[in-house]
C-alpha cells in the first residue's frame, strides 16, 4: 500500500498508537533515570543491600524498555508506510518530515525528550560505572596491602646473607 491509499482516520490511529508507545517509553526512561540517580547515591553511601534492590528495579525497567522498543519499531514502520516515509529504517525525524505540521511537531518533541533522557541515563550510568571501578581498585589495593602485610619478611642468616623467611617473626639475637 502506498501512502495515498491510507485514510485520514487510519493515519491518525497509527499516529496515536506510535505516540502512545513513545509516551510510555518517556515514562519508563524517566523512571530509569531516577533509578540510576538513586544507584549513584547508594554507591556513594556503600549501601549494598539497597544496591541489590535497585539493580532489580533497573533490570525490570530495561526489560520493559526492550519490549516498548520492539513495539515502537513496529508502530514506526506502520506509520512510516502510511505517510510515505522510509519503512526499512523508520526514524522519527524522517517520519515527521512526511506528515502534517501538528503530527510532525509532536513527533519532534517526543524525539527530543527521549534523546535527552537517553543521554542523561547514559551519563549517570557512566558515572556509576566509574564509581564502581574506583571502589574495585580501592578494594584490590587494600587486599594487596593486607596480603603484603601477612607475607613473612626476609631476615639475615648467620653468614649475613638473606635467609628464607621462617614464616613468623625473626629474632636477630638473644644476647643484649
Amino acid at each position: 500500500m502506498n501512502s495515498s491509499e491510507y485514510s485520514r482516520e487510519t493515519k491518525e490511529a497509527l499516529f496515536n498508537e506510535l505516540t502512545g508507545c513513545l509516551e510510555n517509553l518517556v515514562k519508563v526512561y524517566r523512571a530509569l533515570l531516577d533509578v540510576v540517580r538513586r544507584e549513584k547515591e547508594i554507591l556513594v553511601a556503600s549501601k549494598l543491600d539497597e544496591l541489590n534492590e535497585n539493580n532489580k528495579s533497573k533490570d525490570a525497567m530495561l526489560v520493559r524498555i526492550r519490549s516498548l522498543e520492539t513495539q515502537r519499531m513496529k508502530c514506526a514502520r506502520d506509520f512510516a508506510q502510511a505517510v510515505g516515509a522510509d519503512v526499512e529504517q523508520p526514524r522519527l525525524l524522517d517520519i515527521a518530515n512526511h506528515c502534517e505540521f501538528e503530527w510532525a511537531d509532536r513527533l519532534r518533541n517526543l524525539h527530543s525528550v527521549l534523546d535527552l533522557l537517553v543521554r542523561r541515563v547514559s551519563e549517570v550510568n557512566k558515572q556509576n560505572e566509574e564509581l564502581v571501578q574506583a571502589a574495585l581498585n580501592n578494594i584490590t589495593g587494600a587486599m594487596d596491602a593486607i596480603r603484603d602485610g601477612l607475607r613473612p619478611k626476609p631476615v639475615y642468616g648467620p653468614k649475613g646473607n638473606m635467609a628464607a623467611p621462617s614464616g613468623g617473626p625473626a629474632l636477630v639475637s638473644k644476647e643484649v
